[in-house]
């Protein structure tokens, strides 16, 4: 949950202040709960939707259309629960979508009359998002994932030990100045002292020798310091040059199994069938069908492989309304010359703003 503050801070970047939020929660009539203290609490689904509601200003709606366009929360306490589906196969009650925009149908639902009456599958806008399930592939895909991620932390890794460095020269370059500095200012008392001499008591000598002798002290700490600094500089490209040599040998290891793999295989045409594992949000109301089955081709081998691994993004336009768009990152690992497994994610977008997001385990099989 989010109070006023922490609701402001993460909607900084969209140049949303309090007293938006207070003009919005009037004219929208949204109950925000609160806790035992008086403060308001605001739920994700609140956050999101004042982003949402931004967006829809910055286009140009008025407030009785963006009303239209969204989905308000409920209250704590009357969390919707799931709809079940009538004897005709459909859902009791349905998000009502704005006038003159169809909800979105994938090929596989116009096509499939039986995943058309599956059950609608909702979710409370104050539940948690479940974790994103581990979705098993070969062990070699398994392998060039870890490989990938860990080439990842290295990199990450390196890049933090190269801004230490970076760090560490700098203050190298000002401990230099600063010995410099000391030289010069040595220099100048030393000849202070024989200048004036003759013109100073014993006392004034005394204080004078006093300051060299301390200077020279602080000279030698600081090319202590520097000496070690430059040591610690050593250590780091030690490091840094180790660093590298693991990436390099990762790299080799990642070109090997890309060599040793032809990713032409995945190239053919295969039938997708897909059951729904997650749904990541859905602010607009949308009916998510729980299995989907397609047939689709892959014309050219991917521009994105990992040895056995694959990754495919692919945008559909809905011909009957233009407003409407549907983004799929296909994620497979080559299984046998007739099968791939993986998972799919489908982003549902409206005008630009994403809506809903769902995730999906998938199997394809090649077609004949």
């Amino acid at each position: 949950m989010y109070t006023v503050d922490t609701a402001l801070e993460s909607l900084r970047k969209y140049d949303i202040q309090e007293g938006d939020l207070l003009t919005w929660e009037r004219e929208l009539s949204l109950e925000i709960p609160v806790d035992e203290y008086g403060r308001k609490q605001y739920s994700p689904h609140h956050v999101n939707l004042f982003k949402n509601i931004k967006k829809h200003i910055a286009l140009g709606r008025t407030i009785e259309e963006i009303r239209q366009l969204i989905s308000l929360p409920p209250l704590e306490n009357s969390r919707p629960r799931a709809v079940r589906p009538t004897a005709a196969g459909q859902t009791g009650s349905q998000a009502t979508l704005p006038a003159g925009a169809s909800p979105p149908e994938s090929a596989a639902t116009s096509s499939n009359p039986v995943t058309s009456a599956a059950k609608v599958i909702q979710k409370s806008p104050y539940a948690a998002v479940p974790k994103r399930p581990n979705v098993g592939g070969a062990s070699a895909a398994g392998g060039a994932a870890n490989v990938v991620n860990l080439v990842h932390k290295l990199n990450k890794e390196k890049d933090q030990l190269y801004k230490k460095l970076l760090e560490t020269e700098k203050l190298n370059s000002h401990l230099y100045s600063a010995n410099s500095l000391f030289h010069k200012k040595v220099r100048d008392l030393t000849l202070q002292i024989q200048k004036q001499r003759e013109n100073f008591n014993e006392n004034e000598k005394f204080k004078l020798l006093d300051d060299k002798a301390r200077l020279q002290k602080q000279l030698i700490d600081a090319e202590k310091l520097s000496q070690y600094k430059q040591e610690e500089i050593l250590r780091q490209k030690m490091r840094n040059d180790d660093l590298q040599l693991q990436i390099r040998q990762r790299d080799e290891k990642i070109q090997a199994m890309q060599t040793a793999f032809d990713a032409d295989k995945f190239c053919g045409d295969w039938m997708e069938s897909g059951t729904l594992a997650e749904v990541v949000y859905d602010n607009f109301g949308i009916n998510i069908e729980p299995e989907r089955v397609r047939l689709f081709r892959i014309s050219e081998r991917p521009s994105r492989i990992y040895g056995p691994m694959a990754v495919i993004n692919t945008s559909y336009q809905y011909e009957t309304n233009n407003l409407w768009k549907r983004e799929e990152t296909l994620m497979v690992s080559y299984m046998d010359e007739q099968t791939l497994e993986g998972e799919l994610v489908a982003e549902y977008i409206l005008d630009g703003v994403p809506v809903a997001k769902a995730l999906y385990r998938v199997t394809c099989r090649r077609s004949q």
